[in-house]
């Protein structure tokens, strides 16, 4: 008797850790539903616009969250936009885009740093520009 009570508790709180993947599968499916967007994400490119409009997106997330500017430069500028940037890079040979694209993700940052936040933070456009390179290189950068 007790096996069958462990295995059903046991059975209950997988459901309610699965419960969020859930609702967030049926939320993502909701929106890729919606026709504009379903007609976007067919075309080629959209990853590369989607990241970018990520990068451009989480320095306003990070400012309603209050959280200061050093963590803001530090985790999000450096760390996190500097791996989407080489993930673009990679993007870009695997689905065999122009090269132009590399320009959109500094572009569109820059244009979103230009809005509300200090100046010197526009370097990092060049600096997501060259990791973006960096994943074009793929393998080759040591050759």
């Amino acid at each position: 008797m007790n096996a069958k009570n462990n295995k059903k508790d046991y059975n209950v709180k997988l459901s309610k850790e699965n419960r969020l993947i859930i609702k967030f599968k049926k939320f993502k499916q909701k929106i890729l539903a919606i026709p504009p967007i379903h007609k976007l994400n067919q075309l080629q490119a959209m990853p590369i616009v989607w990241w970018s409009l990520l990068v451009a997106i989480l320095p306003f997330g990070f400012s309603l969250f209050r959280i200061p500017i050093v963590w803001r430069v530090g985790l999000l500028f450096i760390v996190i936009n500097c791996i989407i940037s080489y993930h673009v890079g990679r993007l870009i040979i695997t689905l065999k885009l122009p090269r132009y694209w590399l320009l959109m993700l500094p572009v569109v940052f820059c244009l979103t740093i230009i809005i509300k936040f200090a100046k010197y933070n526009l370097l990092f456009g060049i600096i997501y520009l060259i990791f973006e390179i960096f994943g074009l290189m793929d393998k080759q950068i040591y050759n």
